[in-house]
C-alpha cells in the first residue's frame, strides 16, 4: 500500500509539471510600453484597443488541440482583426482560439480588440480571465491566468474645466491689455518683429521639426525647443516692452492654426501661459529682458520645461485621453528643459549681436 500511494503522489507530481508547461501572458493596450502607460484603458474613447495574448511551450515535450479562451471584463465589444493565426472567434463576451500544436520551446500570439466602456462612474478593476485546455503525451491538461487592467473615466468634466480655464484666461489677458494700454506700446517695428520670429517658429521650425523628429527618437523635442528659445530670446532682447513673450506664442498658434490647421482655438489661453510665465519672470527679474545669460537660460528652462508638462501631464489625457508612462513623460519634459537650456545661452549671444547691430 505504501508503494502504491507513493506512485499514485508520483504520478500526481508529474501530472501537474506538464500541466505548467503551457505559460500565458499578456499585453494590452497593445502600444509601446516604453512610451505608452500599459493596463490601463480609457472609457469613452471613440476607438478599440487592441490586446494580445501570448502562449509559450516551456516544456520539452510538443502541445496538441490547445483551446483558449479569454473572458473580456465589464461587458466590451471585441473585435477580431485580420492576422497570420486562424480559428479565432469571438461570442458573448469570450474570445476563442484553437492552436492545432505548439512545439518545445515555440510561442504563438493572438490579437483581439476590445472598446472600453462608454462610461463609468469611477475607476475600476477588470480582469482578463484566460484559461487553456491542450494535450501532451500524459493526456489532457489545462492552465489559466489572469490579467488585471484599470478602466479610468473619461475626463469631460477635466475636458470641460480646461475649455472654460481657457476662455477665462483669453478673456483676462485682453481685459490686462485693455486696462494697461499693453498693445499700444509696441510700434509697428515691434509687431513687425515679433510677427517675423513667430513666422518662422510655427511655420520654418515647426516643420523641421515634424520633418525629422522620429530621427532623433526621444531627442527630437530639441528640434523644436532650441531654435524656439532662440527666437524667444531674440524678441525679448529687441522689442523689451511687457507681455512681448505672450503676444509672441498667441501669434505662433495663430501663425499654427492659419498654416497646419491646427484646432487650437479653444486651447489658445493655455498656450498662452507659455509667455505669461516668462513675461513673470522678467518682471520678477526688474524687467530683465534676458539681458543677462543666466536670466536668458532660466526664461528658456521655465517655458521649454511648462510647455511639455502641459502636453504630457495635461492636454494628452484630459483632451485628447492618452495616458504616457510617468517616466517617459518627465523624461520629455527633462530633455524640454536641457533644450531650454541650450538655446537660451545660444539665444543670449546671438541676441547681443542682433541687438548691437540694430543700434
Amino acid at each position: 500500500m505504501k508503494w502504491i500511494a507513493i506512485l499514485i503522489l508520483l504520478i500526481f507530481f508529474l501530472s501537474q509539471i506538464a500541466a505548467a508547461e503551457l505559460e500565458i501572458g499578456m499585453d494590452i493596450p497593445l502600444k509601446n510600453k516604453e512610451i505608452y502607460q500599459e493596463n490601463r484603458l480609457v472609457a469613452g474613447v471613440s476607438w478599440y484597443e487592441r490586446g494580445q495574448v501570448v502562449l509559450t511551450n516551456t516544456g520539452d515535450e510538443t502541445l496538441r488541440n490547445i483551446l483558449v479562451s479569454v473572458e473580456v471584463p465589464l461587458k466590451m465589444d471585441i473585435e477580431i482583426p485580420v492576422q497570420a493565426m486562424k480559428n479565432i472567434s469571438a461570442d458573448n463576451n469570450i474570445v476563442t482560439a484553437r492552436i492545432g500544436e505548439l512545439g518545445p520551446g515555440e510561442s504563438i500570439s493572438f490579437i483581439f480588440s476590445v472598446k472600453p466602456p462608454e462610461s463609468i462612474e469611477f475607476k475600476k478593476k477588470g480582469s482578463f480571465a484566460i484559461s487553456a485546455s491542450y494535450e501532451d503525451s500524459t493526456g489532457t491538461h489545462s492552465t489559466s491566468y489572469t490579467h488585471v487592467v484599470e478602466v479610468v473615466p473619461p475626463p469631460s468634466w477635466i475636458t470641460y474645466g480646461t475649455v472654460l480655464a481657457s476662455i477665462c484666461i483669453i478673456l483676462l489677458a485682453f481685459l490686462i491689455a485693455w486696462k494697461f494700454n499693453v498693445l499700444e506700446q509696441f510700434t509697428t517695428i515691434d509687431l513687425i518683429t515679433i510677427a517675423l520670429l513667430a513666422g518662422l517658429i510655427g511655420v520654418v521650425f515647426r516643420w523641421f521639426w515634424q520633418t525629422f523628429n522620429d530621427l532623433l527618437g526621444p531627442l527630437g523635442g530639441l528640434l523644436f525647443t532650441i531654435p524656439t528659445a532662440v527666437l524667444m530670446i531674440i524678441a525679448l532682447q529687441l522689442v523689451r516692452k511687457p507681455g512681448t513673450a505672450t503676444l509672441l506664442f498667441t501669434v505662433v498658434e495663430l501663425v499654427a492654426l492659419v498654416v497646419w490647421g491646427s484646432n487650437i482655438t479653444i486651447w489658445m489661453g493655455w498656450y498662452m501661459t507659455e509667455g505669461i510665465i516668462v513675461d513673470i519672470l522678467v518682471l520678477l527679474f526688474k524687467k530683465d529682458y534676458a539681458d543677462r545669460r543666466s536670466t536668458a537660460i532660466i526664461y528658456c528652462v521655465a517655458r521649454s520645461a511648462y510647455a511639455y508638462w502641459m502636453f504630457y501631464f495635461f492636454f494628452a489625457p484630459a483632451v485628447w485621453k492618452v495616458y504616457y508612462a510617468p517616466w517617459y513623460a518627465w523624461g520629455e519634459v527633462g530633455i524640454a528643459a536641457i533644450g531650454g537650456l541650450i538655446g537660451g545661452a545660444i539665444g543670449y549671444s546671438i541676441a547681443k549681436k542682433v541687438r548691437g547691430a540694430m543700434i
